[in-house]
């Protein structure tokens, strides 16, 4: 799945937040894919490894009259791995487990997408235990997301999800192991590899195969998760409140360099206005990103307590941001209060900047500005 096209979406449309899901998604997508792997070739292995095992005993029973098997012929699937011996079943059972867990969190991941992308500064807080149905009514309200809200309640419905969900919750809340593994050889052929019934609100699901149970569930998350990304990312641009947020940034740094060593007097950083601090809401939300020509994206954490607002004119200065919630705070739109300022302000910001600032971590890739480097002992800056 490339996200390529749907990570420049966010970034065009200030929803950027939403970047941090997709990539989690991604991983997820990847550890959920990983365990269906290996469930796959691991229980191929042991069934291969049973196989050969009775063949060998029975070749032995009819050149020797008798054949016996001993704790190390069970031992004949257990897998090695770096060095560690791991018996195959525990590891079936657990990599069983994992896969569903992944699954779900994929789909959990897939809702916070469509939250950040679409609801914007209105996005559901994501501690909220509420989040999917405040979320789906949130988007029934908006037109513009009618297929999208259409998608959504299919999986709200749907068997598979039904089927993970109920897992998931059964094993994580009740903490029971569903999966079993059992196989023999040369007395009949009994191999199992299956999740047992069980029941999770008020819903029946019934004793099914492991493997086919995986590949069912991978193939509708699989689906699902790209069917409505490509929706979501459809409606990006219809997105609901980004009114607040700034992308646009500009610096001024200067910096004092002698025989090599170079020591910041100060950075600031600038939002322009047309006239007034009237064009600005009373709270904006900051978070400096530049899409370049070539489509890469720059941006960065922006740790700095306050921007300052320029005319465009004369270059004057009319206003400040300052940070509304502190720097620990988990906000990637950084929420600022504007405020009028003069130029007396700026003056001191300027001759306190070293004071507060020891150290400073920044990408100039995802900003626009100035570097006026100088030398203190040049006669001719004297």
């Amino acid at each position: 799945m490339n996200f390529i096209s749907l990570q420049k979406t966010l970034a065009q449309n200030k929803v950027y937040d939403a970047w941090q899901y997709v990539q989690s998604l991604a991983e997820t997508l990847g550890y959920m894919d990983m365990s269906a792997e290996l469930l796959e070739k691991v229980y191929a292995h042991r069934l291969a490894v049973l196989e050969e095992t009775a063949q060998g005993l029975l070749q032995t029973a009819v050149e020797t009259g008798k054949a016996s098997i001993t704790e190390q012929t069970l031992k004949e699937t257990h897998l090695d791995i770096a060095g560690v011996k791991l018996d195959d079943s525990i590891f079936l059972k657990k990599t069983s487990l994992e896969f569903f867990h992944y699954a779900r969190l994929s789909m959990d991941i897939l809702f916070q997408i469509i939250n950040a992308s679409l609801l914007g500064d209105s996005a559901i807080d994501v501690e909220d235990k509420g989040i999917v149905g405040k979320l789906l009514t949130a988007i029934g309200r908006e037109p513009n997301f009618a297929t999208l809200k259409t998608m959504l309640d299919s999986v709200k419905t749907a068997n598979e999800f039904s089927y993970l969900q109920g897992f998931d919750n059964h094993v994580k809340h009740i903490k029971t192991i569903l999966v079993s593994v059992n196989n023999s050889f040369i007395l009949g052929s009994q191999n199992t590899f299956q999740i047992a019934a069980f029941s999770y609100g008020g819903t029946e699901y019934p004793t099914c195969n492991t493997i086919a149970k995986v590949r069912e569930i991978q193939a509708y998350v699989t689906h699902t998760v790209e069917q409505i990304l490509i929706e979501t990312e459809k409606q990006v641009p219809n997105c609901l409140d980004t009114q607040k947020r700034i992308q646009n940034l500009s610096f001024h740094m200067q910096v004092q360099e002698h025989e090599g060593t170079s020591s910041i007097d100060y950075i600031s950083f600038f939002i322009y206005v047309n006239n007034d601090l009237s064009e600005l809401p009373s709270e904006i939300n900051v978070y400096p990103l530049l899409i370049k020509p070539n489509g890469d994206i720059y941006s960065f954490d922006f740790r700095f307590e306050e921007i300052f607002i320029k005319k465009r004119a004369d270059d004057s200065i009319v206003g400040v941001a300052k940070i509304k919630n502190g720097l620990l705070s988990n906000e990637v739109y950084r929420a600022f209060t504007v405020s009028p300022c003069d130029a007396q302000e700026y003056a001191e910001y300027l001759c306190t900047f070293k004071q507060k600032h020891h150290s400073v971590h920044l990408n100039f890739g995802a900003l626009e500005g100035t570097i006026v480097f100088y030398d203190p002992n040049d006669a001719k800056q004297q």
